[in-house]
């Protein structure tokens, strides 16, 4: 048992001592039929500070939150009669705090809202018609339960973000470098084609359609947005990316007006200056791939794609890079069908050969910015970084059609057609983006079940 845990479940063991049993069921009976109110007051209170309503304003929340706070707060405040109980209400507040974690809600405004719940239980129990030293006891205990509570919390919290701190640290030094000096490359190929495109749209006086090609939507664009502050945390490259990207746009931006004018001088200065710019981004790309050093742990031996231990970093950043600047992304949940059938037939070696193929195939349907894991088995997850709502299942049907159409190539010469039940979702808002796996997994059982190699897409809030 770890220092923490045992000290946290000595205390609760000490608190629920048979002495306190009477105690813990008049605090219970009185604060039960006022604990919506509690909650609605705790809610209400919260949402005036700018910093809650990031977490505490989408939809899915607001429905649960009464229902879940209230039950916490009841069943934090119940006399546990057994070891049993008070393992099972330790685990409880470990889960409470592991979900708050995950969601990134500041610790500040969980201790806050603690005290919020602490003041109006104190305020509801004083109301009561208990005896003066007997109200002064129900505040004592159920302050200590409730503090005792938000230690759990706190304790589990810190423990898992440490683990993902450990995990995004891991992330950035032991991606496969092979890939990563691939990436590299494909950056600079299309950094390249994404300048020549521009000159050769001014050379045809095509200004609109150069304008349209923002270097933020390609795929260097996408690339820097959401994986070099994953990949390159630390690193002395990652503000000089930055700085690149942010020096094209101003250039482009200068440009349009310069076009519009036909001032032939200043565009010619600007080019030069872009140009420049391009130039810089591919030798600091080109500097990066020379110094990668090959290492495959996070990485699936088999397919080299990620694995799950890089799947929560991944979803953290994509969830606050969303949260933060209003860019949806999403979950295309992808299982093989009858892949059993394969495996009993073929063998497990060519089902390996159709993992890997499968992996190779969703890898070059996907953009520089976007995420391809293997979970495990047959089941992979690709993470699409900014795309619009009605798009996202339109991609999942095109890499649905990819893979029924391609033609994978077993031992002996014996070629195999393969199919996938895909299933999506849209990061919703929700500040916990276990809820966007859930929901493109559910879709996923969804398609399997009604007859597979078909894309289902989840249902979710019309203002996502």
């Amino acid at each position: 048992m770890k220092p923490f845990e045992s000290l946290h479940k000595q205390a609760l063991k000490k608190l629920h001592s048979e002495k306190n049993k009477p105690l813990f069921e008049k605090i219970l009976a009185l604060v039960e039929p006022h604990a919506d109110d509690i909650v609605m007051y705790f809610y209400r209170e919260l949402l005036s500070h700018e910093k809650a309503v990031r977490f505490l304003n989408h939809e899915l929340v607001k429905n649960r939150l009464r229902i879940t706070l209230a039950k916490w707060l009841c069943t934090s405040l119940q006399y546990q009669e057994t070891d049993k109980d008070l393992d099972k209400n330790y685990l409880y507040q470990r889960e409470i705090g592991k979900i708050h974690a995950r969601i990134d809600l500041p610790m500040s405004l969980v201790d806050y809202g603690m005290g919020l719940l602490k003041l109006q239980v104190a305020l509801v129990l004083k109301a009561s018609n208990l005896e003066r030293d007997e109200l002064a006891d129900a505040i004592i205990l159920s302050g200590q339960i409730l503090d005792l509570a938000l230690s759990v919390i706190d304790e589990s919290y810190e423990h898992d973000l440490m683990i993902n701190e450990k995990n995004a640290e891991s992330l950035k030094m032991h991606v496969a470098s092979q890939n990563l000096a691939f990436d590299y490359s494909k950056l600079c190929t299309s950094l390249s084609e994404w300048m020549r495109n521009l000159l050769l749209l001014i050379a045809k006086n095509k200004y609109d359609s150069c304008m349209q090609g923002a270097i933020r939507y390609s795929n260097f664009g996408l690339w820097v947005a959401h994986k070099a502050h994953l990949f390159l945390a630390g690193k002395k490259e990652l503000p000089l990316l930055v700085l690149q990207l942010n020096n094209i746009d101003e250039d482009m931006r200068l440009l349009s007006g310069y076009l519009l004018e036909e001032n032939t001088n200043l565009i010619k200065e600007t080019l030069s200056r872009l140009n420049g710019h391009i130039s810089t981004t591919i030798w600091i790309l080109n500097c990066l791939a020379n110094d990668t050093i090959e290492e495959e742990n996070g990485r699936d031996p088999l397919t080299h794609l990620f694995n799950r231990r890089y799947l929560e970093t991944v979803m953290r950043h994509e969830t606050r890079y969303s949260l933060e600047n209003g860019i949806l992304f999403g979950c295309v949940m992808i299982d093989i069908d009858f892949f059993k059938n394969i495996n009993d037939t073929y063998g497990h070696d060519n089902g390996d050969r159709v993992l890997l193929q499968l992996a190779e195939t969703l890898t070059q349907q996907v953009r520089a910015g976007d995420f391809v894991f293997r979970l495990g088995g047959e089941e992979f997850l690709i993470i699409l970084a900014d795309v619009q709502i009605g798009a996202i299942k339109t991609i999942a049907e095109k890499i649905r059609a990819e893979v029924e159409k391609f033609e994978f190539r077993l031992s002996n010469n014996i070629s195999l057609a393969v199919t996938i039940s895909v299933g999506t979702a849209i990061h919703d808002g929700h500040p916990d983006f276990k809820n966007t796996i859930k929901l493109a997994d559910e879709a996923l059982y969804k398609a399997k079940k009604s007859g597979r190699n078909k894309v289902i897409a989840a249902k979710q809030y019309a203002n996502v």
